[in-house]
């Protein structure tokens, strides 16, 4: 599952990697839905993801507790700092997409609430995360409980950038 899809280019990079999964893109944006259909037919992937539109996990009720894995680049950076983002970011990606709430962790925080319903055991979460959230992200998913194998993993310029972790 790619919760958040956008454009649908990690949705499509699963369906590429993963010859025998059936993957799953939801965005609560009509408009980014449409756009990763056309990607999704462009590269020869449509048959492969299913899009829904909708918030988080609210679409894919029918797979509680069913999913191998989640992928996930929510909205990170906090509300104070979206309007100091560079131009190319401000002027090309919408708002919606960017803002993680006032300390940049609110939907961060949801995913790790909200996954356990749906995640097996053993299912994967994977989330990227701003510079700086490493720690804070971390922790949550260490004293939720439904979490072990808690990782966090650098980007090439080696900012803790990603997190990964499995439900028990």
């Amino acid at each position: 599952v790619d919760l958040g899809t956008g454009s649908g280019a990690i949705a499509i990079g699963l369906a590429s990697e993963l010859t025998n999964a059936t993957v799953y893109a939801v965005d609560c944006c009509s408009e980014a839905l449409a756009v990763a259909r056309q990607n999704a037919e462009n590269l020869g992937f449509g048959s492969r993801v299913n899009f829904y539109q909708g918030l988080w996990w609210e679409p894919l009720g029918f797979l509680k507790g069913k999913v191998s894995g989640m992928v996930s680049n929510p909205p990170y950076i906090p509300s104070s700092t979206v309007l100091t983002l560079q131009p190319e970011v401000l002027k090309h990606e919408p708002h919606l997409a960017l803002d993680g709430g006032l300390d940049g962790l609110d939907c961060i925080r949801h995913l790790v609430e909200t996954a356990p319903d749906y995640l097996e055991s053993g299912g994967v979460w994977l989330v990227e995360m701003m510079a700086g959230q490493a720690e804070a992200v971390a922790d949550m998913l260490q004293s939720h409980g439904s979490y072990g194998e808690v990782q966090i993993f650098s980007d090439l310029a080696g900012i803790d950038r990603f997190a990964l972790a499995y439900r028990r």
